[in-house]
C-alpha cells in the first residue's frame, strides 16, 4: 500500500518549497507525489524544479506542467484514474498548503489497513489554527450532512472507478473550476460507509495564500458549485 499525493497548483512560487519539504520529511517512505503546475504565470515551474534538485534524492516527487489550464478537480481525477485498479491511496494537497505532521503517511496507511476507503484528518488554518474537519457517521447521506471532510482529503484509488466523471461536471458537461473539494469527495463518500476521521492535525491550510488574490470573486463561484453538487446528488 502506497500513498500517492497529488498536488494541483498555480502561481505558488512562494509556498511550494515548504510543501516539498513537508513531504520529504515524512518518516514513512511509502509515498509518491505528482505536482501538477496548472499553467502558472509566475516562477512556480522553475521554483519547483530548483527545489526538487536541492532536496530530492530518491525521485519520489514527479513534476508535470500543463500548457492548457485544467483547474484542480480535473487534474486530480485524471491523475488518479491510472491507479484505480490498484490498492493505492490518493491524497490531495493544494499547492499553496503543506503537511504539518511528519507521521502523516503512517497515520493514513494504518487507517486504510483497517479497511477504510475514505480517510481525512484534522488540519489548522494559518491565521488562527482553526479546524473545521470532523467525524461523519457511517449511516448518513454525505450530500445532506454538514461539510466534514476538509483537509487532508484521501481515498482509495479503486473507489474512483465507481464514480462517473459526470459527478465532476456541471449541467453543460464542463469540469467544475471551483468548489472542487465537495465535488470530489461527496460522490466518493456516498459510495462507502468505511469512512474514518483522524483527529491528528496533519495539514496546514494557508488561507492567506498568495495564489488567490481575488478571493471574493472565486468564493461566489465556489458556493454556486457546492450548492449545485449538493442539490443534484450522486450521478450514476
Amino acid at each position: 500500500m502506497i500513498v500517492r499525493f497529488i498536488v494541483p497548483c498555480r502561481n505558488i512560487e512562494k509556498n511550494v518549497p515548504l510543501l516539498i519539504d513537508s513531504l520529504v520529511n515524512q518518516t514513512n517512505d511509502n509515498w509518491r507525489c505528482t505536482i501538477i503546475d496548472d499553467n502558472s504565470e509566475d516562477d512556480t515551474q522553475m521554483t519547483i524544479l530548483s527545489h526538487l534538485i536541492k532536496t530530492q534524492k530518491d525521485h519520489k516527487i514527479s513534476f508535470h506542467h500543463n500548457y492548457m489550464r485544467k483547474h484542480a478537480l480535473r487534474n486530480i481525477v485524471e491523475w488518479s484514474r491510472p491507479h484505480q485498479d490498484s490498492d493505492d491511496i490518493v491524497a490531495v494537497i493544494d499547492g499553496d498548503d503543506q503537511l504539518c505532521n511528519n507521521d502523516t503517511v503512517s497515520l493514513l496507511i494504518n487507517a486504510y489497513a483497517d479497511g477504510n476507503e475514505v480517510v481525512w484528518t484534522a488540519h489548522k488554518w494559518d491565521i488562527n489554527g482553526m479546524n473545521i474537519s470532523k467525524p461523519m457517521p457511517a449511516n448518513v447521506n454525505p450530500y445532506q450532512w454538514p461539510w466534514s471532510t476538509s483537509h487532508l482529503r484521501t481515498f482509495k484509488a479503486s473507489l474512483l472507478k465507481r464514480v462517473s466523471d459526470d459527478n465532476f461536471k456541471d449541467s453543460k458537461g464542463e469540469w467544475f473550476k471551483r468548489g472542487y473539494d465537495q465535488a470530489l469527495m461527496l460522490p466518493l463518500l456516498s459510495l462507502t460507509e468505511n469512512r474514518k476521521y483522524i483527529n491528528d492535525v496533519c495539514y496546514l491550510y494557508n488561507i492567506n495564500s498568495v495564489s488567490m488574490p481575488k478571493r471574493d470573486w472565486t468564493e461566489v463561484d465556489q458556493l454556486q458549485t457546492i450548492n449545485f453538487v449538493r442539490s443534484r446528488g450522486f450521478v450514476k
